[in-house]
């Protein structure tokens, strides 16, 4: 239990340092906060559940998701 909390502690940290750097020049803000997103959606069902919920009220971010969800499945096979 105590893992899983600072794990979504740190990946609260990464995501709130990648807003920070977003508007900053260079190309740091947005893969720092897919990766702290990434561990947020790792270890809390109820961010993943409303991800997934998000994602399917619009058209094309829905298209993009099962895109996506292929191509990991292909290279994961």
């Amino acid at each position: 239990m105590f893992k899983r909390t600072l794990l979504m502690a740190v990946g609260i940290i990464i995501f709130v340092m990648g807003i920070i750097l977003f508007p900053m020049p260079g190309p740091f803000g947005i893969p720092t906060m897919a990766v702290g997103f990434s561990i947020m959606l790792k270890t809390s069902d109820r961010i993943k559940r409303t991800t997934i919920s998000l994602v399917h009220k619009n058209r094309h971010s829905s298209r993009l998701w099962h895109r996506m969800r292929g191509l990991y499945k292909r290279i994961r096979c």
